[in-house]
């Protein structure tokens, strides 16, 4: 799925917050499928020394926006850098696994270290279920990265014995499509990120139509997303990082005002 980027983007608040959280909870059905097992290991450890552990201070919505728009970025870095990697290597007439095992090694730290941001975070509620649900996306996508890692690891060095290599094979597509079900989720949830810059109190007309965030701040994402994406936020066909960040770069150069800006 592609951004259009010729198409009006409306901003219904309620119904952003709800195709947001479906998606997502649909993506965390699936996470918690892989991790039930593990959880249900230490349930019995855990339940007799359960405490209730402090709540963290909100986090800035600025900071959280600005922080996915760098991890946007980082993702896409790695991609683009695979990607010239892989065709070097048709060029030297190289078998590709070598640097697939690089690039996805490089997609296993960066998000771990996308992970371990988002945990520091919380939003309030209606925004609450927004960061827990990134970060286990994520947690998929490194579990996923992890297992392509291995398989191309075991084509390096020549064949070897007791390895079924067709099963190996086999198994690439399911995993890409697997990752592209997550790109996609988060990509959908990009509206419900952008809502979090919304202040919900109404002008005159009983329209939300101000940011939380002040001119120079809208200044500053809009210039972050042109920085890190360039020309790509223009071309079409793009993927589902670079049309995330189209979506938002489109939604914060609508007609919002900013909250030094007047109020009707």
């Amino acid at each position: 799925m592609l951004c259009d980027l010729k198409r009006p983007f409306n901003l219904d608040l309620s119904s952003v917050l709800k195709r947001s959280l479906t998606r997502l909870a649909a993506l965390c059905v699936v996470a918690f499928a892989l991790q039930y097992s593990f959880c249900i290991a230490q349930t019995t450890d855990k339940s007799s020394r359960t405490e209730a552990r402090p709540v963290k201070p909100e986090t800035s919505h600025l900071e959280f926006v600005t922080e996915y728009i760098r991890e946007l970025a980082a993702v896409e870095r790695i991609r683009t850098a695979g990607e010239e990697e892989n065709n070097q290597d048709k060029k030297d007439d190289k078998l590709p696994f070598a640097s697939a095992v690089h690039t996805s090694r490089l997609f296993e730290l960066e998000l771990e270290s996308q992970v371990k941001m988002l945990k520091g975070m919380r939003l309030n509620a209606p925004f609450d279920f927004l960061i827990p649900n990134i970060a286990a996306s994520y947690e998929q996508k490194i579990a996923l990265w992890r297992r392509i890692r291995e398989i191309d690891s075991a084509f390096i060095g020549g064949p070897k014995e007791g390895v079924d290599y067709s099963k190996l094979g086999a198994e690439m597509p399911k995993i890409r499509g697997e990752l592209d079900f997550i790109d996609q989720s988060l990509f959908e949830a990009t509206p419900g990120i952008f809502a979090t810059l919304i202040d919900m109190k109404a002008d005159s007309k009983g329209n939300a139509n101000h940011l939380i965030i002040t001119k120079e701040d809208k200044a500053r994402l809009i210039s972050d997303l042109d920085d890190y994406f360039g020309a790509k936020l223009d071309q079409k066909n793009q993927n589902y990082t670079v049309s995330a960040a189209t979506v938002l770069k489109a939604y914060l150069n609508k007609d919002f005002k900013c909250s030094d800006e007047p109020w009707e």
